[in-house]
């Protein structure tokens, strides 16, 4: 959880419901935890945002540790009937104090489709939340996406309403589309809903496109304090990558973001994430993580970040379609991801494809790791292997028996 100080904003949504009134969800989209009894639930489709009194767990926080569960589908066939080849997964939380896996998403349950909540926890137990029997409040979004434009045929604009929510100290930052010339819009609710808010419409530069966007949506964003500054870091569908200074969103504004990199294009991303990861020395490092649907994650030091974000961005089309342009970035072998969130100290979260049986995983990485040593075979698996260096053996031997352990072979180890 986040903990930056943000001032509240003016009126820009309306508060439909009290504690306890709340009206369930048409949909649930995106999923954030605010805190450890407080769980919000995007739905697109009705343009609202739901926020849920959970129930107290009276738990210790957990400690931390992997989950290795290789059949989610399975899971969720059993658990609630739903039909395989109907199951599609909206969004990943993780309750900050059980490091339960909560989950958003969609299937034929009962020769019904219809929208499901559920926990999972690292055994695989598989729990239906029924959201109509917790307390809970509500706010209606004003002009959300409507029905007038659709994508590809069959892909409402209202689906896009919600892309993302971000929790930071009592605000609930809400990326978006609207309807208007400025259809990308960043909402800020402060929490608990009242009757105020804020709407910024949000223009960037693409290099890829070679142009100015503004109704493109963020797709996926964390808040982060820049060198003392509040600042959204935003991703963009091919892949821009932008700053927004919170203190520049303004209600009924129309401003814009700085374009700090462009990441690649033909890519979605799906999470930014932010975190403080171990480094060599014992210390702590903070970095921004992009997770990519089509392309490999970014992983980008703190440091490069505040310096992009102090100067003067990119305004110029990259040179050939392809080409990557600002902020240094660290590509990670995390492919098949579809969701991710953070998990603990140790462990990212991750929802992904096996690439071999087509199976939904949900599984830990380990920070600084980043890999499933169990995804490849190297020379290293061969029980003949000898290392070469006897300093360099023991520390690659602690760290791959570490990442066995993990991943539930301590068997294998050397």
């Amino acid at each position: 959880m986040h903990t930056l100080r943000l001032a509240a904003s003016t009126s820009s949504l309306a508060l439909i419901s009290g504690l306890a009134h709340a009206a369930a969800p048409q949909s649930a989209s995106v999923l954030e935890f605010g805190d450890e009894s407080t769980l919000f639930v995007a739905d697109s489709v009705g343009g609202s945002i739901h926020a849920y009194d959970l129930p107290d767990t009276g738990a210790a926080p957990v400690e931390d540790a992997p989950y290795n569960l290789l059949d989610v589908d399975a899971l969720m066939i059993e658990a609630l009937g739903a039909e395989r080849g109907t199951i599609r997964y909206n969004d990943l939380a993780v309750h900050p104090v059980t490091r339960d896996a909560y989950i958003s998403m969609t299937a034929v349950i009962s020769g019904v489709e219809r929208t499901a909540l559920v926990t999972v926890d690292r055994a695989g137990a598989v729990t239906e939340v029924d959201l109509s029997a917790i307390d809970g409040s509500a706010f209606t979004l004003e002009d959300p996406a409507d029905m007038s434009v659709s994508f590809w045929r069959d892909i409402p604009a209202p689906t896009l309403t919600v892309t993302d929510l971000d929790y930071v100290d009592g605000e609930l930052f809400v990326s978006g589309l609207s309807t208007g010339e400025f259809a990308s819009t960043l909402r800020r609710i402060p929490f608990p809903f009242g009757e105020s808010g804020s709407a910024t419409g949000i223009e960037i530069y693409h290099a890829a496109h070679g142009q100015t966007e503004t109704r493109a949506p963020i797709r996926a964003m964390s808040v982060v304090d820049l060198d003392g500054a509040a600042t959204v870091v935003a991703a963009y569908t091919c892949t821009p990558l932008v700053t927004i200074p919170v203190g520049d969103l303004q209600d009924g504004a129309n401003i814009s973001g700085k374009t700090i990199a462009e990441l690649g294009y033909g890519n979605t991303p799906l999470d930014v994430i932010s975190f403080a990861a171990q480094n060599r020395e014992g210390g702590l490092d903070n970095y921004v993580l992009v997770v990519n649907r089509e392309m490999d994650a970014d992983l980008i030091a703190y440091d490069a970040l505040t310096e992009a974000a102090a100067g003067p961005g990119i305004s110029e089309p990259v040179p050939y379609l392809g080409a990557t342009s600002g902020v240094t970035t660290i590509p990670l072998p995390l492919s098949g991801v579809v969701h991710a969130a953070d998990q603990d100290d140790q462990f990212i979260l991750a929802m992904r494809r096996n690439l071999d049986s087509g199976a939904m995983e949900l599984v830990s990485f380990r920070k600084g790791a980043f890999f499933r040593l169990s995804d490849f075979i190297s020379e290293y698996n061969f029980p003949d292997y000898e290392y070469a260096d006897e300093q360099f053996a023991q520390q690659t031997r602690m760290f791959q028996n570490m990442l066995k352990t993990d991943e539930g072979f301590p068997d294998q180890h050397r």
